[in-house]
């Protein structure tokens, strides 16, 4: 048995009495204590090609606790076998990863099911007016009500968090009813040529379009969900649910009243109610199955965990439920040069297994997202002014803080607790896996309306506390339509789910 304790974590090697299997525990000192059981490290070869992905056993996990601050909370489960015969980190210059060198092409369902910035052109008018006028136009929002999730996964984004933060349900609908009611009323009152021009182009006032509902996993466990999702479902917003499960108190009608929902597969030790530890067993309302009127799609994300066996029960899975895509991607705690070495390790596993052709394109419904961290360089030529252009159209309201202080904090998205930094030296800045509104918060979820009543300004500068960002090609296509607003092209096959920019 192994155990130490860093400044954030308690790091635990020792067998589950119950399965018997050896186990690299990750337990957060902040928080709630949440844990993290890894069971499997990636071995790379020093060209970056994978050796396999094997269990760990205690020589593993010795060097694994070993050397943990200096390759970090995931980063540590990918291996150099030369550093692991040398028995320490040996100095690496790597040469820098270039994009291109991923088998990857960018295809409808990557543009339509996540957010890359292409989306952003239908709704032109309102960057038309933030570069007239100062102000933003916030169409597209993201909560996560509570803190509470059923998976211990590996890659955690929010790990740190206390599952007590937790808001009511009229506060959830007082978030919305700024965003929707008033918005549009304050857009009709001060902006009315730039509301007419959007109506035209959408039909709609500008006003909130698309509200994703999202959380520590599962917000379909917050105790108001079904009641709040009813609330909703009498204006006219397109609802998205990001979820790793569906708990059976929820009634199954509830889900009728979304316009996608994406279903995270977990590792399938991460998750215990997945029944004899396979996600394909697990319990999915019978309404969303086979169903024309919502887009379900999967989200999984490759690790040391993966086996060729999960990919495949992926893509039976959507065929059996009549699913539309399985998004795939790297774990976004890495930082840039280990996520894109896992980028190419994922699209060659893909091609191997003849998901994907020579080119990267999909052969059957999974598509490989190719999102990795930006650098400082082009931090610092995005955002000359340092002002992050998300916050002009985007928020994402976290409950971090909310037991202690009766309100928590938006922020322009929901990727700031995974950034991520590789140094010249080799050591990693490590992913905070919480949400930090003195680094990154914007207004109180009380003051929402100042996001779109009051001139935009930054509140942090990303240069400096986003500089790895993973939304730089969104903040790109904002910037590009400042100085030159106009619409999607006509030709080539329109994007779905455009109110989710």
């Amino acid at each position: 048995m192994i155990k130490r304790t860093t400044d954030r974590y308690v790091l635990e090697y020792k067998q589950n009495p119950r399965t018997l299997v050896n186990e690299f525990i990750i337990t957060s000192t902040v928080g709630a204590g949440h844990k993290a059981k890894h069971t499997h490290y990636t071995l790379y070869n020093d060209d970056g090609s994978v050796i396999g992905n094997f269990e760990i056993t205690s020589e593993i996990a010795n060097f694994i606790s070993n050397n943990f601050e200096a390759r970090g909370d995931t980063a540590s489960f990918s291996i150099y076998k030369s550093d692991l015969d040398s028995g320490h980190l040996l100095p690496r210059d790597h040469s820098p990863i270039q994009v291109n060198e991923v088998r990857h092409h960018e295809t409808h369902q990557e543009t339509s099911f996540t957010a890359t910035g292409s989306k952003l052109s239908y709704h032109w008018p309102i960057f038309e007016k933030y570069r007239d006028t100062g102000y933003g136009s916030i169409i597209r929002a993201t909560m996560t009500n509570h803190q509470v999730c059923a998976s211990r996964c590996q890659f955690c984004s929010t790990i740190s968090r206390n599952k007590r933060d937790s808001v009511s349900l009229e506060e959830a609908k007082e978030f919305v009813r700024k965003l929707y009611f008033d918005q549009a009323n304050f857009n009709k009152e001060k902006f009315p040529t730039y509301n007419h021009k959007y109506k035209k182009v959408t039909g709609s006032d500008i006003r909130l379009r698309g509200l994703i509902l999202s959380g520590g996993g599962q917000p379909n466990l917050w105790p108001h969900f079904t009641e709040f999702v009813r609330w909703l479902a009498d204006l006219d917003i397109d609802l998205g649910l990001i979820t790793n499960g569906f708990p059976r108190s929820v009634p199954e009608d509830v889900y009728d009243h979304f316009k996608w929902i994406r279903i995270s597969i977990t590792p399938e030790n991460a998750s215990p109610f997945y029944p004899q530890g396979r996600f394909d067993l697990q319990y999915l309302p019978e309404n969303i199955k086979n169903n024309p009127d919502i887009t379900v799609g999967y989200s999984y994300v490759y690790g040391p965990w993966t086996t060729d066996d999960i990919l495949e029960r992926i893509v039976q899975s959507i065929d059996d439920n009549g699913f539309r895509y399985c998004r795939t991607l790297a774990d976004c705690n890495l930082a840039r040069h280990d996520q894109l070495q896992a980028h190419k390790a994922l699209a060659e596993r893909l091609f191997s297994l003849k998901l994907t052709d020579e080119q990267g394109r999909p052969l059957h419904k999974i598509f490989h997202q190719l999102k990795y961290h930006g650098t400082p360089e082009e931090a610092s030529l995005l955002w000359e002014d340092g002002q992050c252009y998300l916050q002009s159209y985007s928020v994402f309201w976290d409950t971090t803080g909310h037991e202690n202080d009766g309100s928590s904090f938006c922020y322009p998205c929901d990727s700031v607790t995974v950034l991520a930094e590789e140094h010249s030296n080799g050591k990693q800045q490590i992913s905070e896996r919480k949400f930090d509104p003195t680094r990154w918060g914007t207004v109180k979820n009380t003051d929402v309306e100042k996001l779109f009543t009051m001139p935009i300004k930054p509140y942090f500068d990303p240069r400096e506390q986003c500089s790895s960002c993973l939304f730089m090609r969104n903040n790109k296509a904002v910037k590009m339509l400042l100085s030159n607003p106009e619409g999607p092209p006509e030709s080539g096959m329109a994007a779905e789910h455009i109110n989710f920019p």
